[in-house]
């Protein structure tokens, strides 16, 4: 019996280097958007139990990528991965439970998964068990816990992250309130390219919050939310051309914003639009309509 046990040890340590060249090559298949070829890599190391190879089988389930999309297969493979202590299987596996994607919603099972992978340093992870812990989703609220998540995912580099602490500063939900904690916050992630954080500097300079009040800077913050599709951004950068504050003045402008405001039920668009509408004749108004149809977010 001893004797079997040793033999077999020999032959998964023997299988290592071959799974490992495996998932090497499915990785390089991967990235060359070969799916196929990556499968075929991956499956062959999986079926060695290589838990990089599991998470990359249930990744292509997961997204459909060379063979058809399967949440059920795609859950099977993460959480073989999961057992085998992959910090991000153990998120997605979180995730899948946040969601209920392929099993039974359960904010419980959600908290367990994430905190496996926080425990390992996952930045996603320790993001996600934070919004838990904020909003008493699986577990009791628990803002501080959250805001040390929060911190933790964020010194790591999740803009995520470090917007929900820029809210939780700008809210003063289970610290201090901070503004110019806030802005400095928002402004790290908007730099970085987090869109949905231009709204919200827009909306402190707009105000004068945590920074000297300054309505063209928020015009500019505004103009990129706007452009992304943010419903309030278009709102107020249409105010703004509406009033010639922080923009030129510009009914057409702002007749344009505040169409694409009201089409998100955006609060106080069909009372300016009013406004704006006065001032323009039919050409422009079925110019600024006819934009407003052709837009699509960038």
């Amino acid at each position: 019996m001893l004797g079997r046990i040793i033999f077999l040890a020999a032959f998964l340590i023997m299988l290592t280097p071959v799974a490992h060249a495996d998932v090497q090559s499915g990785m390089k298949a991967f990235k060359a958007k070969d799916y196929k070829s990556a499968y075929t890599e991956f499956d062959s190391a999986a079926k060695t139990n290589d838990r990089d190879a599991q998470y990359w089988m249930g990744r292509l389930y997961d997204a459909g990528l060379g063979v058809e999309e399967d949440a059920d297969k795609a859950y099977s493979w993460f959480e073989k991965a999961a057992q085998q202590q992959h910090a991000e299987a153990q998120r997605v596996l979180g995730a899948y439970y946040e969601e209920g994607k392929s099993v039974r919603r359960s904010y419980e099972k959600a908290v367990e998964w994430y905190a496996e992978s926080a425990s390992q340093g996952n930045a996603k992870a320790q993001r996600n068990l934070g919004g838990l812990y904020q909003d008493g989703l699986g577990v009791k609220p628990n803002l501080s816990l959250a805001k040390d998540l929060y911190t933790q995912s964020a010194d790591q580099g999740n803009l995520k992250a470090k917007r929900n602490l820029a809210y939780m500063y700008y809210f003063g939900a289970g610290v201090r309130r901070d503004y110019a904690k806030a802005a400095a916050l928002f402004t790290e992630t908007s730099v970085a390219g987090l869109g949905k954080a231009d709204y919200d500097l827009g909306r402190l300079y707009y105000r004068g919050q945590g920074v000297s009040k300054n309505l063209t800077t928020a015009a500019k913050y505004f103009t990129k939310s706007a452009k992304s599709g943010h419903g309030d951004a278009q709102l107020l950068l249409g105010r703004l051309h509406l009033l010639g504050s922080g923009v030129p003045k510009n009914a057409s402008e702002a007749y344009y914003w505040l169409t694409l405001a009201a089409s998100q039920d955006a609060p106080a668009a069909q009372k300016l639009i009013r406004k704006a509408k006065s001032s323009l004749s039919a050409s422009q108004i079925d110019d600024a309509e006819k934009r407003a149809m052709a837009f699509r977010p960038k």
